[in-house]
């Protein structure tokens, strides 16, 4: 494929481009027949002028209101009639934002196929289930967000299911009243969904890949952990988040829950009693619960950084029981090998919080804060209670990236502190784990193009920021960015996003992201994420390299080592 030409003849023959673009495409898709109902989609086309079916806004859950706030998803009802899913219109209510499109009844998933469901001959797709990210406070699956065009092109199907967020989601009385994780327990059910319906649309339930961005990656790997999950999905693919992720587990969510009714309710607040919390939230408007969320992260400073120490509302360990998501420690689980044993893509982008230091002032507030309490830079993780000790510990964490000077004189090499402690570490450390039981395969995504939105340079750190590599996977556009013409960007640029898409099928498709040499690819095999640590280096060219962020990665494990434990939760 000639990538630097632009024009729709670079993907279709001639006569076909003439007959979509001349005569368009039927508006209706073909209706389906679900076990709960009758749906009718749309068609659309691609960024190559290729039809696709869209099916948008499909039940998969029953309405989680009244009894089934803070309860585990029930499947969706039967409906008469035939259901109109050609627009996705509804968002799960979310901590940041006040949009009149949220609403608790938010269980919906979209559904996009390159085939036509009522042709018998084109069946067996593979199947790409994304998982949004969004700290598990936010998130959604806009299409102007994540617009599936793409990979579409590339023959699979694509869908993308609504999840509960913030206390709707994650909120936990640490006990059996409200045990926790209905927001995985969303992305569950909508899972199980797929495997039994998406044969309707053309795929095949065996060749299920889950992948996701952020927090949204950390949702996958929670996934492979469910081990009740088992033949649900073939493979996954974590971007920029793992279960180890610091941010992605809350110890302290009984607190946080109380915490949360008493801004609505003193008294309530103060009860410390699972039941009585859990009617009186019931009893409130979704408004109020949401108002009352935001008004807890506004309590968030330097100590209590949440892409520090953990997201207020996020994943917890259940008591056992038998509708438990999680209920042992992760890093203790994964060492064990007790997780479902599939084949992985992982990785994480060249400078994950380089954002950080483009919002100056709150940066070097930060720095200043961490040098006068220099404790705080310990992970929670860590379990070190005595103070003495941890200033200790937290003076050689700051030496990492320092040698021996104070963080805000270091401003921007300190950024690494950030990206390691939130992405860098833990991923690594997952990827060492996993790969002693199952193939991974690692990436470090490293090339810095317009294509990715931010082009942050600064001196001392790498360039590539959380959340770039989502524009080169998905179609995007807003006010102020739009990646629907590939023409408007550098060839550069055009190489990598068709590499990546590429890579990103190949591993969908054919459970390896170079299953045969390629031109595209440079020929390279992308070697197993073994003993050697080797992964690839996404470029400008790829580049075969071993052990991803050496440097600050080893004193990291220097310093976990000399604890003398290993039972931890998170890494």
């Amino acid at each position: 494929m000639k990538i630097h030409q632009c024009t729709v003849s670079t993907f279709l023959p001639s006569i076909l481009v003439l007959f979509f673009v001349n005569f368009g495409f039927t508006q209706d898709a073909p209706i389906i027949k679900l076990p709960n109902g009758l749906i009718k989609g749309r068609v659309g086309q691609t960024i190559a002028k290729r039809p696709y079916w869209a099916y948008q806004k499909i039940p998969f859950a029953t309405p989680p209101l009244g009894d089934l706030r803070f309860a585990a998803p029930v499947p969706s009802k039967n409906w008469d009639g035939v259901l109109e899913t050609t627009k996705y219109d509804v968002i799960c209510y979310q901590i940041t934002s006040d949009s009149d499109l949220e609403s608790e009844d938010c269980l919906y998933l979209n559904v996009y196929t390159p085939t036509d469901p009522s042709n018998k001959t084109n069946r067996g797709l593979p199947v790409m289930f994304f998982i949004y990210g969004g700290g598990f406070i936010e998130g959604n699956c806009f299409d102007y967000v994540y617009g599936p065009e793409y990979l579409l092109d590339r023959g699979v199907i694509v869908v993308c299911a609504n999840y509960r967020v913030g206390p709707f989601g994650f909120l936990s009385t640490g006990d059996m009243t409200v045990p926790g994780n209905n927001g995985l327990k969303d992305q569950l059910l909508a899972l199980q969904w797929t495997h039994d319906n998406i044969h309707l649309f053309g795929g095949d339930p065996t060749k299920v890949t889950i992948f996701g961005q952020s927090a949204g990656s950390a949702s996958v790997a929670y996934h492979l952990l469910h081990t009740q999950s088992q033949g649900l999905f073939r493979a996954v693919i974590c971007e920029s988040g793992s279960f180890l992720s610091p941010w992605a587990y809350q110890r302290n969510a009984r607190n946080y829950a109380f915490t949360t009714a008493g801004l609505i309710d003193e008294v309530v607040g103060k009860s410390n009693d699972s039941q009585t919390l859990l009617d009186f939230l019931r009893s409130v408007s979704a408004k109020e619960l949401d108002q009352a969320s935001y008004k807890l992260s506004l309590t968030e400073a330097h100590k209590n950084r949440q892409i520090l120490q953990g997201f207020f509302f996020a994943p917890v360990i259940e008591p056992k029981h038998d509708g438990a998501f999680i209920s042992q420690k992760m890093y203790v689980q994964l060492k064990k090998g007790d997780f479902i044993r599939v084949p992985t893509l992982m990785g994480f982008n060249s400078e994950e919080n380089i954002f950080h230091t483009y919002l100056k002032l709150w940066f070097e507030s930060a720095l200043n804060t961490y040098d006068k309490n220099i404790d705080w830079l310990v992970p929670n993780d860590m379990r070190i209670n005595d103070s003495e000790k941890r200033k200790q510990v937290g003076i050689k964490i700051r030496d990492i990236y320092t040698n021996g000077s104070d963080l805000l004189e270091n401003g921007p090499s300190s950024v690494r502190y950030y990206s390691d402690t939130s992405y860098t570490r833990p991923i690594r450390k997952h990827a060492e784990i996993q790969s002693q039981f199952s193939d991974v395969f690692f990436y470090q995504f490293s090339y810095d193009g317009k294509l990715g939105n931010w082009s942050f340079t600064v001196k001392g750190a790498e360039n590539v920021s959380h959340g770039e590599d989502n524009c080169y996977i998905w179609r995007k556009y807003d006010d102020y960015y739009d990646n629907s013409d590939l023409c408007r960007f550098p060839l550069p640029d055009r190489i990598t996003q068709y590499r990546i898409q590429t890579i990103w099928t190949n591993f969908a498709k054919y459970l390896n992201p170079t299953p045969k040499k390629s031109k595209l690819l440079q020929n390279i095999t992308w070697p197993k994420f073994d003993s050697k640590a080797q992964y690839v280096d996404i470029l400008k060219n790829l580049e075969i390299k071993s052990e991803p962020k050496k440097e600050t990665y080893d004193q990291w494990i220097e310093l976990y080592d000399s604890l003398g434990y290993d039972d931890f939760d998170t890494y």
